[in-house]
């Protein structure tokens, strides 16, 4: 029986170190990606302003993330950054060339550098995200702290959280 309830422990261990989704009150984790323009970026990037990262883990949910991207880019504060994290583990027999050529057709030129893109897997699990077709929302404070997290489609309960989170800012924060 010890050995069943260890295994068990050990495989919820595994589970939550695999999947850690950032959640508020936590710093984003550690992060190393380029952007569809061909810039790195890491979690550092994303500090000193207040910032909403919609974050995509299945091809498919691209629809969701659009809705949730017109849904609060021109309601959220001025001085806000929006970023997109795609963050798919594609089959390796489609080209990286092609995967790329279709993102970048799908999105205008000047917003490349919002869309943070990996196509191996390895954004996703830096960012402790399982597979999903359900888009992520997280609005991240200028320390680099996740004050909300949205698993969820787009939908009013959803923007009203994450407006909220970013209209609570201090003085002192920047905008």
């Amino acid at each position: 029986m010890r050995v069943h309830a260890l295994a068990a422990a050990l495989t919820l261990a595994i589970s939550a170190t695999v999947f850690a989704v950032p959640q508020p009150g936590r710093v984003l984790p550690s992060v190393s990606v380029r952007d569809l323009g061909g810039a790195q970026h890491t979690e550092r990037d994303l500090a000193g302003r207040w910032t909403v990262a919609i974050a995509m883990t299945d091809k498919d949910v691209g629809p969701n993330l659009a809705a949730w991207w017109q849904q609060l880019q021109t309601r959220v504060p001025e001085g806000t950054r929006m970023v997109s994290f795609v963050a798919l583990d594609l089959f390796a027999m489609v080209p990286t060339a092609t995967v790329l050529s279709q993102a970048r057709e799908a999105t205008p030129r000047d917003a490349w550098n919002s869309v943070w893109f990996c196509r191996d897997g390895s954004f996703a699990e830096q960012l402790g995200l399982p597979e999903s077709e359900t888009p992520w929302v997280f609005v991240i404070d200028p320390s680099g702290r996740v004050v909300e997290s949205i698993h969820a489609n787009v939908n009013p309960g959803g923007v009203a959280r994450v407006l909220s989170a970013v209209g609570t800012r201090t003085a002192s924060a920047p905008r």
